[in-house]
Protein backbone atom coordinates (compact mmCIF):
# COMPACT_ATOMS: atom_id res chain seq x y z
CA UNK A 1 0.00 0.00 0.00
CA UNK A 2 0.90 3.60 -0.83
CA UNK A 3 1.12 6.72 0.90
CA UNK A 4 0.42 10.11 -1.02
CA UNK A 5 1.20 13.78 0.05
CA UNK A 6 -0.66 16.52 -1.44
CA UNK A 7 0.59 19.48 -1.40
CA UNK A 8 -1.06 23.10 -2.27
CA UNK A 9 -1.84 26.84 -0.41
CA UNK A 10 -5.80 25.92 -2.25
CA UNK A 11 -8.29 23.75 0.82
CA UNK A 12 -10.25 22.75 -1.45
CA UNK A 13 -7.31 21.50 -4.50
CA UNK A 14 -5.98 19.57 -1.72
CA UNK A 15 -9.34 18.38 -0.72
CA UNK A 16 -10.16 17.57 -4.17
CA UNK A 17 -7.49 15.63 -5.02
CA UNK A 18 -7.40 13.66 -1.78
CA UNK A 19 -10.98 12.18 -2.16
CA UNK A 20 -10.22 11.26 -5.98
CA UNK A 21 -7.28 9.16 -4.98
CA UNK A 22 -9.04 7.48 -1.94
CA UNK A 23 -11.53 6.74 -4.16
CA UNK A 24 -9.56 5.43 -7.54
CA UNK A 25 -7.96 1.91 -7.25
CA UNK A 26 -4.73 2.49 -7.18
CA UNK A 27 -3.31 0.68 -3.90
CA UNK A 28 -3.09 3.85 -1.90
CA UNK A 29 -3.67 3.75 1.91
CA UNK A 30 -3.48 7.62 2.54
CA UNK A 31 -3.51 10.25 1.50
CA UNK A 32 -2.07 13.71 3.30
CA UNK A 33 -2.41 17.20 2.22
CA UNK A 34 -0.44 19.78 3.24
CA UNK A 35 -0.62 23.71 2.91
CA UNK A 36 2.71 24.65 2.15
CA UNK A 37 6.20 23.41 2.48
CA UNK A 38 7.00 23.62 5.93
CA UNK A 39 3.96 21.36 7.09
CA UNK A 40 4.72 18.55 3.92
CA UNK A 41 8.16 18.34 5.33
CA UNK A 42 6.86 17.99 8.47
CA UNK A 43 5.00 15.34 7.02
CA UNK A 44 7.80 13.86 5.41
CA UNK A 45 9.71 13.56 8.20
CA UNK A 46 7.12 12.03 10.52
CA UNK A 47 5.71 9.57 8.10
CA UNK A 48 6.89 7.28 5.02
CA UNK A 49 5.49 8.92 1.82
CA UNK A 50 5.89 7.24 -1.34
CA UNK A 51 4.57 10.09 -3.55
CA UNK A 52 4.44 14.38 -3.52
CA UNK A 53 2.21 15.90 -5.66
CA UNK A 54 2.42 19.99 -5.06
CA UNK A 55 1.84 23.10 -6.29
CA UNK A 56 4.21 25.99 -6.99
CA UNK A 57 3.09 29.38 -5.89
CA UNK A 58 2.24 28.78 -1.62
CA UNK A 59 3.05 31.70 1.12
CA UNK A 60 5.77 30.55 3.28
CA UNK A 61 7.67 27.61 1.68
CA UNK A 62 6.96 26.98 -2.19
CA UNK A 63 7.13 24.38 -3.66
CA UNK A 64 10.38 25.25 -5.55
CA UNK A 65 11.75 25.50 -2.14
CA UNK A 66 10.08 22.24 -0.61
CA UNK A 67 11.41 20.20 -3.67
CA UNK A 68 15.15 22.00 -2.55
CA UNK A 69 14.71 20.23 0.41
CA UNK A 70 13.77 16.84 -0.68
CA UNK A 71 16.34 16.51 -2.68
CA UNK A 72 17.83 17.13 0.05
CA UNK A 73 16.86 15.22 2.93
CA UNK A 74 14.37 12.97 1.06
CA UNK A 75 16.07 12.30 -2.91
CA UNK A 76 14.34 8.87 -3.11
CA UNK A 77 10.47 10.57 -2.93
CA UNK A 78 9.53 11.43 -6.15
CA UNK A 79 7.88 14.43 -6.64
CA UNK A 80 4.92 15.51 -9.57
CA UNK A 81 4.07 19.27 -10.13
CA UNK A 82 0.55 20.71 -10.58
CA UNK A 83 0.95 24.24 -11.03
CA UNK A 84 -1.32 27.21 -12.63
CA UNK A 85 1.65 28.48 -13.98
CA UNK A 86 2.66 27.82 -17.70
CA UNK A 87 5.93 29.23 -17.76
CA UNK A 88 8.81 27.41 -19.24
CA UNK A 89 11.20 28.48 -16.94
CA UNK A 90 9.64 26.95 -13.84
CA UNK A 91 9.18 23.66 -15.20
CA UNK A 92 13.00 23.81 -16.27
CA UNK A 93 13.59 24.43 -12.62
CA UNK A 94 11.42 22.10 -11.29
CA UNK A 95 12.74 19.05 -13.44
CA UNK A 96 16.33 20.04 -12.58
CA UNK A 97 15.21 19.17 -9.09
CA UNK A 98 13.66 16.00 -10.19
CA UNK A 99 10.39 16.65 -10.84
CA UNK A 100 9.57 13.35 -12.44
CA UNK A 101 6.11 15.33 -14.83
CA UNK A 102 5.06 18.74 -14.52
CA UNK A 103 0.79 19.31 -14.77
CA UNK A 104 -1.02 22.34 -15.96
CA UNK A 105 -3.75 23.31 -13.71
CA UNK A 106 -6.71 22.42 -14.03
CA UNK A 107 -5.65 18.94 -14.29
CA UNK A 108 -7.28 16.70 -16.17
CA UNK A 109 -8.59 13.68 -13.45
CA UNK A 110 -7.56 10.81 -16.00
CA UNK A 111 -4.10 12.36 -16.64
CA UNK A 112 -3.33 12.50 -13.04
CA UNK A 113 -4.22 8.98 -12.08
CA UNK A 114 -1.91 7.97 -15.27
CA UNK A 115 0.93 9.68 -13.76
CA UNK A 116 0.20 8.95 -10.80
CA UNK A 117 -0.18 4.66 -11.19
CA UNK A 118 3.23 5.46 -13.25
CA UNK A 119 5.15 7.03 -10.32
CA UNK A 120 4.17 4.68 -7.52
CA UNK A 121 5.03 1.45 -10.11
CA UNK A 122 8.62 2.74 -9.71
CA UNK A 123 8.64 2.70 -6.14
CA UNK A 124 10.04 -0.13 -3.99
CA UNK A 125 7.66 -2.76 -4.53
CA UNK A 126 7.92 -2.86 -7.89
CA UNK A 127 10.78 -5.46 -7.98
CA UNK A 128 8.61 -7.92 -5.76
CA UNK A 129 5.35 -7.14 -7.75
CA UNK A 130 7.07 -9.08 -10.78
CA UNK A 131 8.17 -11.41 -8.88
CA UNK A 132 5.10 -12.07 -7.48
CA UNK A 133 3.61 -12.87 -10.69
CA UNK A 134 6.74 -14.74 -11.97
CA UNK A 135 5.93 -17.14 -8.23
CA UNK A 136 2.46 -18.37 -9.88
CA UNK A 137 4.75 -19.51 -12.89
CA UNK A 138 7.50 -21.56 -11.12
CA UNK A 139 8.91 -21.18 -7.92
CA UNK A 140 7.44 -22.67 -4.35
CA UNK A 141 8.77 -23.16 -1.06
CA UNK A 142 9.55 -26.62 -2.03
CA UNK A 143 11.06 -26.18 -5.54
CA UNK A 144 14.19 -25.07 -3.24
CA UNK A 145 14.48 -28.22 -1.73
CA UNK A 146 13.25 -30.16 -4.34
CA UNK A 147 15.09 -33.71 -5.80
CA UNK A 148 16.72 -32.23 -8.76
CA UNK A 149 18.42 -29.15 -6.56
CA UNK A 150 19.53 -32.08 -3.45
CA UNK A 151 20.57 -34.24 -6.70
CA UNK A 152 23.01 -31.51 -8.19
CA UNK A 153 24.42 -30.56 -4.78
CA UNK A 154 25.27 -33.64 -3.88
CA UNK A 155 26.58 -33.86 -7.38
CA UNK A 156 28.68 -30.77 -7.59
CA UNK A 157 29.58 -31.03 -3.70
CA UNK A 158 31.57 -34.78 -4.60
CA UNK A 159 28.95 -36.79 -2.44
CA UNK A 160 27.70 -39.32 -4.87
CA UNK A 161 29.82 -42.31 -4.72
CA UNK A 162 29.80 -43.77 -7.85
CA UNK A 163 30.19 -41.00 -10.77
CA UNK A 164 29.46 -43.81 -13.41
CA UNK A 165 25.52 -43.29 -12.31
CA UNK A 166 25.42 -39.48 -12.75
CA UNK A 167 24.02 -39.91 -16.29
CA UNK A 168 21.57 -42.30 -15.01
CA UNK A 169 20.59 -40.13 -12.14
CA UNK A 170 20.37 -37.31 -14.59
CA UNK A 171 18.02 -38.75 -16.48
CA UNK A 172 15.56 -39.63 -13.66
CA UNK A 173 15.32 -35.77 -12.81
CA UNK A 174 16.13 -34.44 -16.40
CA UNK A 175 18.78 -33.23 -16.62
CA UNK A 176 21.14 -33.04 -19.71
CA UNK A 177 24.88 -32.80 -19.98
CA UNK A 178 26.66 -33.52 -22.66
CA UNK A 179 29.90 -31.24 -22.50
CA UNK A 180 32.43 -32.58 -23.76
CA UNK A 181 33.63 -29.52 -21.60
CA UNK A 182 32.39 -28.08 -18.89
CA UNK A 183 33.28 -24.74 -16.15
CA UNK A 184 31.67 -24.09 -13.21
CA UNK A 185 30.20 -20.02 -12.39
CA UNK A 186 29.85 -19.73 -8.51
CA UNK A 187 27.59 -16.46 -8.27
CA UNK A 188 27.19 -15.33 -4.55
CA UNK A 189 23.99 -12.59 -4.23
CA UNK A 190 25.05 -10.08 -1.79
CA UNK A 191 22.40 -9.48 0.52
CA UNK A 192 24.18 -7.40 2.86
CA UNK A 193 23.60 -4.82 0.47
CA UNK A 194 20.60 -2.72 0.47
CA UNK A 195 17.51 -2.54 -2.51
CA UNK A 196 17.00 0.46 -5.13
CA UNK A 197 14.59 1.97 -2.80
CA UNK A 198 17.42 1.48 0.27
CA UNK A 199 15.79 -0.96 2.42
CA UNK A 200 17.73 -3.80 3.85
CA UNK A 201 16.52 -7.48 1.86
CA UNK A 202 15.80 -9.04 5.31
CA UNK A 203 12.96 -11.39 4.99
CA UNK A 204 13.51 -15.55 3.78
CA UNK A 205 10.38 -14.77 1.42
CA UNK A 206 12.36 -12.10 0.02
CA UNK A 207 15.78 -13.61 -0.49
CA UNK A 208 14.04 -16.61 -1.73
CA UNK A 209 12.22 -14.74 -4.64
CA UNK A 210 15.29 -12.72 -5.70
CA UNK A 211 17.27 -16.61 -6.01
CA UNK A 212 14.74 -17.59 -8.08
CA UNK A 213 14.41 -14.40 -10.34
CA UNK A 214 18.10 -14.48 -10.42
CA UNK A 215 18.15 -18.31 -11.52
CA UNK A 216 15.88 -16.88 -14.65
CA UNK A 217 18.47 -14.52 -15.26
CA UNK A 218 21.42 -16.66 -15.15
CA UNK A 219 19.54 -18.86 -17.71
CA UNK A 220 18.52 -15.84 -19.87
CA UNK A 221 21.96 -14.43 -20.12
CA UNK A 222 23.99 -17.68 -20.52
CA UNK A 223 21.89 -19.74 -22.74
CA UNK A 224 24.93 -19.52 -25.73
CA UNK A 225 26.19 -22.07 -22.94
CA UNK A 226 23.64 -24.39 -22.44
CA UNK A 227 23.85 -23.58 -18.45
CA UNK A 228 22.47 -25.91 -16.28
CA UNK A 229 21.76 -23.23 -12.64
CA UNK A 230 20.50 -24.63 -9.86
CA UNK A 231 20.49 -23.67 -6.15
CA UNK A 232 23.16 -23.54 -3.78
CA UNK A 233 23.34 -23.20 -0.04
CA UNK A 234 22.34 -20.18 1.30
CA UNK A 235 23.49 -16.72 -0.91
CA UNK A 236 24.54 -19.41 -3.82
CA UNK A 237 23.73 -20.04 -6.87
CA UNK A 238 25.34 -22.58 -8.88
CA UNK A 239 25.91 -23.04 -12.87
CA UNK A 240 27.42 -25.29 -15.15
CA UNK A 241 28.46 -24.35 -18.37
CA UNK A 242 28.74 -26.44 -21.63
CA UNK A 243 31.08 -25.60 -24.30
CA UNK A 244 33.21 -28.09 -27.20
CA UNK A 245 36.75 -25.88 -27.33
CA UNK A 246 38.32 -28.70 -29.72
CA UNK A 247 41.95 -27.53 -30.14
CA UNK A 248 42.15 -26.69 -25.84
CA UNK A 249 45.26 -25.24 -25.94
CA UNK A 250 45.36 -22.87 -28.80
CA UNK A 251 41.72 -21.52 -27.79
CA UNK A 252 41.86 -21.33 -23.89
CA UNK A 253 42.70 -17.42 -24.06
CA UNK A 254 39.44 -17.17 -26.34
CA UNK A 255 37.70 -19.22 -23.90
CA UNK A 256 38.75 -17.35 -21.01
CA UNK A 257 37.98 -14.01 -22.76
CA UNK A 258 34.55 -15.54 -23.34
CA UNK A 259 34.02 -16.92 -19.87
CA UNK A 260 34.87 -13.57 -18.57
CA UNK A 261 32.76 -11.20 -20.28
CA UNK A 262 29.60 -13.66 -19.66
CA UNK A 263 30.31 -13.24 -16.24
CA UNK A 264 30.54 -9.34 -16.65
CA UNK A 265 27.22 -9.24 -18.40
CA UNK A 266 25.73 -11.72 -15.44
CA UNK A 267 26.28 -9.54 -12.94
CA UNK A 268 25.53 -6.44 -14.71
CA UNK A 269 22.07 -8.24 -14.93
CA UNK A 270 21.60 -9.33 -11.68
CA UNK A 271 22.30 -5.83 -11.05
CA UNK A 272 20.07 -3.99 -13.66
CA UNK A 273 17.09 -6.23 -12.94
CA UNK A 274 17.30 -7.36 -9.20
CA UNK A 275 19.11 -3.87 -7.72
CA UNK A 276 21.11 -6.54 -5.83
CA UNK A 277 25.25 -6.74 -6.64
CA UNK A 278 26.77 -10.14 -7.50
CA UNK A 279 30.07 -12.04 -6.89
CA UNK A 280 31.11 -14.72 -9.57
CA UNK A 281 34.04 -17.16 -9.14
CA UNK A 282 34.97 -18.78 -12.48
CA UNK A 283 36.28 -22.35 -12.17
CA UNK A 284 39.35 -23.37 -15.06
CA UNK A 285 37.57 -25.57 -17.77
CA UNK A 286 37.10 -29.52 -17.25
CA UNK A 287 36.38 -32.38 -19.51
CA UNK A 288 34.84 -34.83 -17.42
CA UNK A 289 31.61 -35.19 -15.25
CA UNK A 290 33.71 -36.71 -12.42
CA UNK A 291 36.06 -33.48 -12.29
CA UNK A 292 32.99 -31.09 -11.71
CA UNK A 293 33.38 -31.21 -8.07
CA UNK A 294 37.15 -29.81 -8.25
CA UNK A 295 35.74 -27.23 -10.77
CA UNK A 296 33.10 -26.28 -8.49
CA UNK A 297 35.42 -25.96 -5.15
CA UNK A 298 38.31 -23.60 -7.55
CA UNK A 299 34.90 -21.45 -8.17
CA UNK A 300 33.70 -20.80 -4.48
CA UNK A 301 37.13 -20.73 -3.19
CA UNK A 302 37.88 -18.28 -5.82
CA UNK A 303 35.12 -15.90 -4.35
CA UNK A 304 37.29 -15.37 -0.80
CA UNK A 305 39.27 -13.15 -2.99
CA UNK A 306 36.69 -10.60 -2.77
CA UNK A 307 37.97 -9.39 0.68
CA UNK A 308 41.21 -8.32 -0.87
CA UNK A 309 39.47 -6.61 -4.21
CA UNK A 310 36.22 -5.30 -3.29
CA UNK A 311 35.89 -2.97 -6.26
CA UNK A 312 35.94 -6.41 -8.55
CA UNK A 313 32.70 -8.82 -8.75
CA UNK A 314 34.16 -11.52 -11.41
CA UNK A 315 37.38 -13.59 -10.04
CA UNK A 316 39.00 -16.39 -12.58
CA UNK A 317 41.07 -19.64 -10.52
CA UNK A 318 43.25 -19.51 -13.36
CA UNK A 319 44.16 -15.63 -12.31
CA UNK A 320 44.20 -16.05 -8.66
CA UNK A 321 46.58 -19.07 -8.40
CA UNK A 322 49.40 -16.97 -9.50
CA UNK A 323 48.41 -13.76 -7.30
CA UNK A 324 49.81 -15.17 -4.09
CA UNK A 325 53.26 -13.24 -4.55
CA UNK A 326 51.21 -10.11 -4.80
CA UNK A 327 49.34 -10.62 -1.55
CA UNK A 328 51.37 -8.18 0.56
CA UNK A 329 50.90 -4.93 -1.54
CA UNK A 330 47.30 -5.96 -1.68
CA UNK A 331 46.47 -6.12 2.14
CA UNK A 332 48.22 -3.03 2.46
CA UNK A 333 45.06 -1.14 0.70
CA UNK A 334 42.84 -3.52 2.54
CA UNK A 335 44.40 -2.27 5.94
CA UNK A 336 44.14 1.62 4.79
CA UNK A 337 40.03 0.50 4.31
CA UNK A 338 39.88 -0.82 7.69
CA UNK A 339 41.56 2.28 9.36
CA UNK A 340 39.13 4.35 7.27
CA UNK A 341 36.00 2.26 8.42
CA UNK A 342 37.92 3.03 12.12
CA UNK A 343 37.17 6.46 11.81
CA UNK A 344 33.28 6.41 10.66
CA UNK A 345 32.99 5.86 14.31
CA UNK A 346 30.40 2.67 14.50
CA UNK A 347 28.71 1.24 17.24
CA UNK A 348 30.77 -1.58 19.38
CA UNK A 349 28.81 -4.60 18.32
CA UNK A 350 29.05 -3.26 14.22
CA UNK A 351 33.14 -2.62 14.96
CA UNK A 352 33.79 -6.17 16.22
CA UNK A 353 32.55 -7.56 13.08
CA UNK A 354 34.39 -5.67 11.24
CA UNK A 355 37.22 -7.08 12.74
CA UNK A 356 36.30 -10.46 12.44
CA UNK A 357 35.81 -9.85 8.48
CA UNK A 358 38.53 -8.08 8.65
CA UNK A 359 40.17 -11.38 10.17
CA UNK A 360 38.58 -13.20 7.70
CA UNK A 361 39.57 -11.46 4.63
CA UNK A 362 43.08 -11.49 5.55
CA UNK A 363 43.00 -15.23 5.94
CA UNK A 364 45.44 -16.50 2.89
CA UNK A 365 48.31 -14.19 4.52
CA UNK A 366 48.20 -17.30 7.06
CA UNK A 367 47.78 -20.18 4.97
CA UNK A 368 50.91 -19.70 3.20
CA UNK A 369 53.81 -21.87 3.68
CA UNK A 370 56.44 -18.97 3.73
CA UNK A 371 53.98 -17.01 6.06
CA UNK A 372 55.77 -14.57 8.16
CA UNK A 373 54.95 -11.82 11.05
CA UNK A 374 55.72 -9.04 8.27
CA UNK A 375 51.96 -8.45 7.06
CA UNK A 376 50.42 -8.56 10.38
CA UNK A 377 53.09 -6.05 11.88
CA UNK A 378 52.45 -3.99 9.13
CA UNK A 379 49.17 -3.78 9.48
CA UNK A 380 49.17 -3.24 13.42
CA UNK A 381 51.23 -0.33 12.73
CA UNK A 382 48.90 0.88 10.43
CA UNK A 383 46.06 1.20 12.77
CA UNK A 384 48.60 2.37 15.78
CA UNK A 385 49.18 4.88 13.47
CA UNK A 386 46.33 6.02 13.70
CA UNK A 387 46.20 5.99 18.06
CA UNK A 388 49.33 8.19 17.35
CA UNK A 389 47.43 11.04 15.48
CA UNK A 390 44.04 10.82 18.57
CA UNK A 391 46.59 10.58 21.51
CA UNK A 392 45.25 13.97 23.03
CA UNK A 393 42.04 12.02 23.14
CA UNK A 394 42.94 8.28 23.89
CA UNK A 395 45.48 9.17 26.93
CA UNK A 396 47.94 7.00 27.38
CA UNK A 397 46.26 3.44 26.74
CA UNK A 398 48.57 3.90 23.06
CA UNK A 399 51.61 3.21 24.63
CA UNK A 400 50.43 -0.48 25.63
CA UNK A 401 49.27 -0.66 21.79
CA UNK A 402 52.93 -0.36 20.52
CA UNK A 403 53.16 -3.58 17.97
CA UNK A 404 56.51 -4.50 19.13
CA UNK A 405 55.75 -4.27 22.81
CA UNK A 406 51.74 -6.21 22.16
CA UNK A 407 53.15 -9.27 20.00
CA UNK A 408 55.65 -10.34 22.05
CA UNK A 409 58.31 -11.93 19.26
CA UNK A 410 58.86 -14.49 18.32
CA UNK A 411 54.96 -16.12 17.74
CA UNK A 412 54.43 -18.86 15.28
CA UNK A 413 51.88 -18.48 12.23
CA UNK A 414 48.62 -19.46 14.25
CA UNK A 415 49.60 -16.88 17.19
CA UNK A 416 50.09 -14.67 15.41
CA UNK A 417 46.92 -14.72 13.71
CA UNK A 418 45.32 -14.94 16.95
CA UNK A 419 47.65 -11.89 18.95
CA UNK A 420 46.40 -9.74 15.80
CA UNK A 421 42.61 -10.20 16.36
CA UNK A 422 43.50 -9.27 20.04
CA UNK A 423 45.41 -5.83 18.84
CA UNK A 424 42.92 -5.22 16.72
CA UNK A 425 39.90 -5.65 18.71
CA UNK A 426 41.37 -3.10 21.20
CA UNK A 427 42.99 -0.73 18.75
CA UNK A 428 39.16 -0.59 17.65
CA UNK A 429 37.32 -0.08 20.93
CA UNK A 430 40.14 2.32 22.13
CA UNK A 431 39.66 4.37 18.71
CA UNK A 432 35.79 4.23 19.21
CA UNK A 433 35.99 5.50 22.54
CA UNK A 434 37.80 8.36 21.51
CA UNK A 435 35.57 8.76 18.09
CA UNK A 436 32.56 8.77 20.11
CA UNK A 437 34.03 11.33 22.52
CA UNK A 438 34.32 13.32 19.38
CA UNK A 439 31.34 12.82 17.74
CA UNK A 440 29.55 13.55 21.00
CA UNK A 441 30.50 16.90 21.07
CA UNK A 442 29.00 17.49 17.32
CA UNK A 443 26.27 16.55 18.10
CA UNK A 444 25.94 18.81 21.68
CA UNK A 445 26.56 21.90 19.33
CA UNK A 446 23.82 20.64 16.89
CA UNK A 447 21.49 20.32 20.09
CA UNK A 448 22.19 23.94 21.16
CA UNK A 449 21.57 25.00 18.03
CA UNK A 450 18.78 23.44 17.88
CA UNK A 451 17.48 24.14 21.12
CA UNK A 452 17.92 27.97 20.21
CA UNK A 453 16.23 27.49 17.03
CA UNK A 454 13.15 25.40 16.84
CA UNK A 455 10.59 27.81 16.81
CA UNK A 456 11.88 28.77 13.23
CA UNK A 457 9.27 27.52 10.77
CA UNK A 458 12.38 27.83 8.43
CA UNK A 459 14.60 25.65 10.21
CA UNK A 460 16.09 22.99 7.85
CA UNK A 461 18.54 20.49 8.55
CA UNK A 462 20.80 21.88 6.02
CA UNK A 463 21.49 24.85 8.33
CA UNK A 464 22.00 22.79 11.02
CA UNK A 465 24.47 20.83 9.37
CA UNK A 466 26.19 24.29 8.27
CA UNK A 467 26.70 25.26 12.51
CA UNK A 468 28.65 21.97 13.10
CA UNK A 469 30.15 21.89 9.21
CA UNK A 470 28.64 18.42 8.38
CA UNK A 471 26.84 17.40 5.04
CA UNK A 472 23.00 16.97 6.15
CA UNK A 473 23.44 13.23 5.43
CA UNK A 474 26.33 12.44 7.79
CA UNK A 475 24.70 14.79 10.94
CA UNK A 476 21.58 12.58 10.47
CA UNK A 477 23.73 9.53 10.96
CA UNK A 478 25.47 10.79 13.46
CA UNK A 479 22.77 12.23 15.65
CA UNK A 480 20.63 9.03 15.43
CA UNK A 481 23.68 7.27 17.00
CA UNK A 482 24.73 9.72 19.34
CA UNK A 483 20.95 11.27 20.19
CA UNK A 484 19.03 7.81 19.64
CA UNK A 485 16.54 9.64 17.72
CA UNK A 486 16.70 11.50 14.64
CA UNK A 487 16.99 15.01 13.91
CA UNK A 488 13.24 15.96 13.03
CA UNK A 489 11.84 13.73 16.06
CA UNK A 490 14.30 16.35 18.63
CA UNK A 491 12.83 18.71 16.83
CA UNK A 492 9.21 17.64 17.13
CA UNK A 493 9.47 16.68 20.47
CA UNK A 494 11.32 20.40 21.49
CA UNK A 495 8.00 22.18 19.88
CA UNK A 496 5.35 19.67 21.56
CA UNK A 497 6.72 20.15 24.88
CA UNK A 498 6.90 23.80 24.74
CA UNK A 499 3.29 23.36 23.06
CA UNK A 500 1.98 21.35 25.87
CA UNK A 501 4.14 23.97 28.46
CA UNK A 502 2.14 26.64 26.48
CA UNK A 503 -1.42 25.11 26.63
CA UNK A 504 -0.98 24.25 30.77
CA UNK A 505 0.17 27.24 31.52
CA UNK A 506 -0.98 30.31 29.61
CA UNK A 507 -4.21 31.29 27.77
CA UNK A 508 -3.01 31.55 24.48
CA UNK A 509 -5.31 30.61 21.71
CA UNK A 510 -3.80 27.72 19.41
CA UNK A 511 -3.05 29.40 16.39
CA UNK A 512 -0.66 31.40 18.72
CA UNK A 513 1.18 28.73 20.04
CA UNK A 514 1.41 27.09 16.58
CA UNK A 515 3.34 30.06 15.55
CA UNK A 516 5.20 30.53 18.38
CA UNK A 517 6.40 27.16 17.99
CA UNK A 518 7.22 27.10 14.11
CA UNK A 519 4.15 26.18 12.43
CA UNK A 520 2.21 28.01 9.45
CA UNK A 521 -1.47 26.40 10.79
CA UNK A 522 -2.98 25.68 13.72
CA UNK A 523 -4.55 22.75 12.00
CA UNK A 524 -1.50 21.30 11.13
CA UNK A 525 0.02 22.22 14.69
CA UNK A 526 -3.02 20.38 16.17
CA UNK A 527 -2.34 16.91 13.80
CA UNK A 528 1.39 17.03 15.10
CA UNK A 529 0.39 17.09 18.75
CA UNK A 530 -2.44 14.73 18.58
CA UNK A 531 -0.35 12.04 16.34
CA UNK A 532 2.85 13.33 19.41
CA UNK A 533 1.05 12.90 22.85
CA UNK A 534 -2.28 10.57 21.57
CA UNK A 535 -4.59 13.20 22.45
CA UNK A 536 -5.59 17.27 21.14
CA UNK A 537 -4.21 20.42 22.14
CA UNK A 538 -8.18 20.83 23.18
CA UNK A 539 -8.07 17.72 25.64
CA UNK A 540 -4.65 18.75 27.33
CA UNK A 541 -6.05 22.28 27.86
CA UNK A 542 -9.39 21.21 29.14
Amino acid sequence: MYTVLVVDDEAVVCQGIKEFLEASNLNISQVFTAWNGYEALDYLRMEKIDLVLTDIQMDGMNGIELMEAILSEKPDVPVVVISAHDNFEYAQKCIRLGARDYLIKPVLLPQLIEITERELSKQHEKYKLLLEDSLKLKFSMTGMASLRTYILNEMISGSLEDADDYQFIFEQIGVTLNGPDYSVFVIELLWERKDFAGEAICSLRDRNLLKYAAINIVEETLQDWNPLAFYGQGSRLVTILQHNEAEPARKKSSLLTRLNMAGKTLASNIQSYLHIGAVIGISSACQKLQTLPHAYRQAAEVIKWRGLYDTQNIFYAEDFSLKEASVQVNWQARADQFVEYLKTGQKKADIRDMVEQFMTDISPIFEREDSTAGIPLSIAYRIYALLLEMKETVGDRYLELDPIVFFQFPLSGNAIRQRLAAFLAEAAELIHTSMMVHDQAIVQRAITYIRQNFRNKGLKIQDIADQVYLSPNYLSYLFKLIAQETVWEFVTRLRMEEARQLLLNTSKKRYEIADEIGYESPEHFSRVFKRFYGESPNTVRG
